[in-house]
């Protein structure tokens, strides 16, 4: 499959960062780099973009299960508090 660029507008959405969000990255070194296509034309490699999305993915691990579980504690605890407070 031939690599595409994305444009930056096309990177945000297809990450759901904010254009500050993703420069912040960039500079910290954490979100793939730009390519200067002009003076003020940059893009992306859609392989680079997308090989760093299934990074966060393989980060994350089990994240989404931890947080479930919080949440199902979280709700559990309103519950308890509900059913011991005094009624008016």
């Amino acid at each position: 499959m031939a690599d595409r660029f994305l444009s930056v507008k096309q990177v945000v959405d297809k990450v759901c960062l904010s254009k500050t969000e993703l420069y912040d990255r960039i500079s910290a070194g954490t979100f793939p780099r730009s390519i200067p296509l002009g003076p003020r034309k940059v893009v992306f490699l859609q392989s680079q973009v997308e090989a760093w999305m299934h990074a966060q993915v393989e980060a994350a691990g089990t994240a989404p299960l931890a947080r479930s579980e919080k949440a199902r504690r979280a709700v559990a605890a309103r519950r308890d508090r509900k059913g011991t407070a005094p009624q008016i």
